[in-house]
């Protein structure tokens, strides 16, 4: 019998830097493989990023056991760490959320299968 793992899906969304445009787009034509590998090591499945004017909106499938463990997990490898520190120089704060440089997590309202 086969055991079907839940789902988890995850919204994001954080605002890029207009003089970082080229420089965070460029880079994810290219994503270093070694990232994408510890991704798909803790189950991220269907990630996207979506870009309009300077507002980005992230979506990525989870199917681990614990999302907030993964990922702390995750940001204590090397690599993943330094691609982070690239990366998050490229964001501005997203509104009411100043004191996070980063991706802010979305509440999903609506899910259609």
């Amino acid at each position: 019998m086969e055991v079907r793992m839940s789902i988890e899906r995850y919204g994001m969304a954080v605002r890029l830097k207009e003089e970082k445009r080229d420089f965070y787009l460029e880079n994810h034509q290219k994503v270093w493989p070694e990232v994408l590998t510890e991704l798909k090591k803790i189950k991220v499945k269907n990630y996207s990023i979506f870009l309009k004017d300077d507002f980005m909106f992230g979506y990525l499938e989870y199917e681990g056991n614990n999302f907030d463990q993964d990922m702390e997990a995750m940001q204590k490898i090397s690599i993943v760490n330094e691609w982070t520190v690239l990366m998050i120089d490229c964001f501005n704060p997203f509104p009411n959320h100043e004191k996070n440089n980063s991706w802010v997590m979305m509440d999903q309202i609506f899910f259609m299968e």
